[in-house]
């Protein structure tokens, strides 16, 4: 008498592939958990009229929150200031701060008309074109894992 061949209840079968599939969905999961998101560098270009310039304010040492109004309180404590030949590019290096704040004021009393982009690392965060005014600067401010809205009140 030949011994019987032991198969594989049909229940059991889709145990089998269960350490495959979760080996399978392990390694797939690795690379979403190796892609580090935390900021590296900002990248900031400015276009406009050729040979206008710009005083621009920036700072990684501030602090912002939300107040009641939903307007981000944006408390600067340390800046740089550069004037700017526009068209220009700058990139910074955010990642021991994880954040980026500037301020573009038109010298002489000017309105200028400007085209902005700012890309942390690969991401795209702003590519607007839109006016900077004597008394209006543009703004904007960056913090990694914060809601900040683009409602501005600076204070340096």
């Amino acid at each position: 008498m030949r011994p019987r061949e032991r198969r594989p209840s049909p229940a059991a079968s889709p145990l089998l592939g269960l350490p495959l599939l979760l080996a399978a969905a392990t390694l797939g999961g690795c690379s979403a958990i190796l892609d580090d998101p935390t900021p590296e560098n900002i990248h900031f270009a400015m276009r406009g009229e050729a040979g206008t310039r710009v005083r621009a304010i920036y700072s990684t040492q501030f602090v912002a929150g939300l107040n009641e109004f939903g307007v981000t309180r944006v408390q600067v404590v340390r800046a740089d200031t550069v004037v700017h030949e526009i068209p220009f590019q700058r990139a910074m290096n955010i990642s021991i701060d994880r954040r980026w704040f500037v301020q573009a004021e038109s010298l002489d009393g000017d309105t200028l008309s400007v085209h902005v982009i700012v890309n942390v690392d690969d991401r795209g965060l702003v590519d607007e074109a839109g006016g900077i005014f004597p008394d209006e600067p543009w703004h904007f401010v960056y913090s990694f894992n914060q809601l900040l809205t683009r409602d501005l009140d600076v204070a340096f």
